[in-house]
């Protein structure tokens, strides 16, 4: 299972018809970067996504978390968040582990992701329960006119990626999702063909989804260019 969470706000969602569910009005839950790109073929500007990995659990090794992560995120066209929003999401792996940089240089990185047996300080992700998402260092996009967050922390479960097949894809591309502003089913019922919406979060009617659907894209699309 999967929760999304940013510091102590709540905010409702709104359906995008022919799209994926995303967050819009004042508070919008997304990286801030994801409206622009400034980047080379070679490497990230400061409007990309730089990312770091690093597991907590000797259940997987952050070399192998984060070489699988990378594969998800990158190496698989037409089935990946690299790219997206042309290519406004632009997401290039750090070569160090997130621990292992300064407190200075990881404040330039946009996303981390961590995987653990238990995440006890975490509460949205329910101690061993939940894989979740958490934004923060809020912003103000004076051209969207909403708030946004600079930084995004995603927390596996270990069980939930250990196994570095296709539901570690899926948690893996869920978790990113929210990254980039899509939303979890709000209530029973309320499912598409949608990486946020199949049969590990309540949606049975499809099963695994894996990679970002078009739906899924063409909603960080309407992210980016704010028009969600």
């Amino acid at each position: 299972m999967s929760r999304f969470m940013i510091a102590a706000i709540t905010v409702g969602t709104a359906v995008v018809a022919y799209a994926s569910h995303s967050h819009n009005g004042s508070v919008q839950l997304h990286i801030s970067t994801m409206h622009d790109n400034n980047g080379t073929a070679t490497g990230p500007g400061s409007l990309d996504e730089e990312y770091c990995v690093q597991s907590h659990t000797g259940d997987v090794t952050t070399t192998a978390l984060a070489n699988y992560i990378e594969a998800v995120l990158t190496q698989r066209p037409g089935k990946q968040w690299d790219g997206a929003a042309g290519w406004r999401v632009d997401l290039w792996r750090t070569p160090k582990p997130c621990n292992l940089y300064t407190s200075q240089e990881r404040a330039a990185i946009e996303i981390e992701y961590h995987a653990a047996d238990a995440w006890p300080t975490v509460p949205l992700c329910g101690n061993t329960t939940y894989s979740c998402t958490v934004l923060s260092k809020p912003t103000f996009d004076s051209i969207g006119k909403h708030q946004h967050y600079d930084w995004a922390v995603i927390h596996f479960q270990s069980r939930h990626v250990r196994a570095l097949d296709e539901r570690a894809r899926n948690f893996i591309n869920h978790e990113t999702g929210h990254v980039f502003g899509l939303a979890d089913p709000r209530f029973q019922g309320d499912c598409m063909e949608s990486v946020m919406h199949n049969a590990l979060y309540g949606c049975t009617q499809f099963s695994y989804v894996t990679y970002p659907t078009a739906s899924d894209l063409a909603s960080v699309t309407r992210i980016a260019n704010r028009q969600n």
